[in-house]
């Protein structure tokens, strides 16, 4: 069994994880590891969020479309804008608009050079 990198289903389906169990009985993952790096996790505190429902249902159909728990889906959108890293949406969103910024600057660069 090659084990390959798709998306996280969660639940994993019971006979899913006997076949993973089995597999890493029988294999040695040593050489794997050998280059990892131990990672401390961070300490987590709770908190209460009052969202409206209607965005709650939202957040969690979205989180099902990718397999997600809907917690886990909320904490990684409010770690990576706490960190400054924009959402995907967000990024495609904004380099549509640098190459439309751009394309519209070149046409009035180039009207301003025929004028001068």
């Amino acid at each position: 069994m090659t084990m390959t990198k798709h998306s996280e289903q969660v639940p994993r389906p019971g006979a899913e994880l006997e076949e993973l169990a089995e597999y890493y009985d029988s294999h040695d993952t040593s050489g794997e590891m050998e280059h990892g790096e131990w990672i401390e996790p961070q300490p987590m505190a709770t908190t209460s969020l009052r969202l409206p429902a209607d965005v709650i249902d939202q957040l969690k159909q979205q989180a099902r479309a990718r397999h997600v728990r809907y917690t886990s889906y909320v904490r990684s959108i409010l770690e990576r804008t706490a960190r400054g890293d924009a959402l995907p949406e967000i990024a495609d969103i904004t380099e549509r608009l640098d190459r439309i910024e751009r394309a519209v600057t070149r046409g009035h660069d180039a009207d301003d050079q025929k004028t001068a």
